[in-house]
């Protein structure tokens, strides 16, 4: 099936999609949005391609770069996709976005190159690359860990039109854009915050003055109590990037699985490394507040573009695999509600293995179960 996607002058979305990860989708997404640019010469190409194509995505990538005419095609494969049109989960294809020239991407070192600072960075990793992604650079990152069906690769990331062995990209847009960052966190607070005051390795000992297991225990709703004994997994730990309490304040913190509770030592474990000194709060994955969260964050969002007299030229969108329809009974609302609010603004993204985005003090911050966009304007 072939789909075209409306367009906003210099920005331009199109899609194409079948049974099959052929070729043929990859110059056909960039046809379509081609056809809705008024210019019809792009400077670069953002494409995004389904996880059936990563054993060998050149030849689809070759493809688009043909019939953009330019070799400035950025993206990686993932195992959904999705545009402002439609998302994609269940068949094969590609999603393109293409910008007209005077809102040129290019690779950051490209841009360094040239004596240029860039605002902030699309960045694109695999899974085994993305904190080496985010630490390999200062500027601020929005962006997202590609996917595959089992977890298990391959993964593929390309930049300039080539497969990048290092397996991370920095793309820096043009600086006559701006943008505004928002993650959407999927999860309901079920305690207030608190700092660790003993921690090792991974295993949570002492919180706010009692021992760990007691301090969930007291801060679980009644309807969660079984869950921290028979279910601990779906509880979830939420930990501040440092030991500034502003950064979990703000949001700035990862998520980590409760993986066990030891009743006799009293210790949680969790599934990433704890530091004592650092925040926490403990909470549970909820749909009716990840909802209200990205509803919220979206018209805050058109709020402050209408302050500024601003309109936003086009939106970066990247759910967390573990959203979406599934996670929403049925239907995507983190979708549903960005076309409610943003009905006529170009978007493109993909379901990913962790978010990136800004955080408190650091350039990039991966996050889980999030949806994390980018408007610029």
């Amino acid at each position: 099936m072939i789909k075209t996607i409306k367009n906003n002058a210099d920005v331009a979305t199109g899609m194409s999609y079948g049974a099959l990860a052929k070729d043929e989708h990859a110059r056909q997404a960039v046809q379509n949005a081609l056809a809705k640019l008024p210019h019809n010469s792009p400077g670069s190409v953002i494409l995004f391609l389904s996880c059936g194509y990563a054993h060998n995505p050149q030849s689809a990538i070759t493809e688009a770069v043909k019939a953009a005419s330019t070799p400035q095609v950025f993206g990686c494969c993932a195992l959904g996709l999705l545009t402002d049109e439609e998302w994609l989960i269940d068949a094969e294809g590609a999603v393109a976005m293409v910008f007209s020239h005077n809102l040129n991407l290019q690779p950051l070192a490209l841009m360094q190159q040239s004596g240029l600072t860039a605002k902030s960075l699309l960045t694109l990793a695999t899974p085994n690359a993305a904190n080496i992604a985010i630490n390999s650079s200062e500027i601020g990152q929005v962006g997202s860990i590609t996917t595959d069906e089992y977890g298990h690769g391959p993964f593929a990331v390309w930049q300039s039109g080539r497969i990048i062995e290092k397996e991370f990209s920095h793309i820096a847009f043009s600086n006559d854009l701006n943008s505004i960052h928002k993650v959407a966190h999927g999860i309901r607070q079920t305690s207030p915050i608190m700092q660790i005051e003993k921690a090792d390795k991974h295993r949570l000992i002492k919180v706010n003055g009692t021992n760990a297991v007691d301090n969930l225990r007291q801060n679980l709703p009644e309807n969660l109590q079984t869950m921290s004994s028979e279910q601990p997994y779906n509880l979830l730990c939420a930990v501040s990037e440092n030991t500034n309490i502003e950064s979990i304040e703000n949001g700035h913190y990862k998520l980590q699985h409760v993986v066990a509770n030891d009743q006799e030592e009293g210790h949680i474990h969790l599934s990433g490394s704890v530091m004592e000194g650092k925040y926490i709060f403990w909470a549970h994955r909820d749909d009716q507040a990840a909802e209200k969260v990205i509803r919220d964050l979206l018209l805050e969002t058109k709020q402050q573009l209408a302050k500024e007299k601003k309109t936003a030229k086009f939106f970066l969108m990247f759910p967390n695999l573990g959203r979406g329809a599934e996670f929403y009974n049925g239907t995507d609302k983190d979708y549903d509600i960005f076309k409610e609010i943003f009905p006529d603004t170009p978007m493109i993204g993909f379901y990913g293995n962790g978010e990136i985005a800004p955080g408190h003090e650091i350039a990039g911050l991966i996050h889980r179960y999030s949806t994390v966009f980018s408007v610029y304007y």
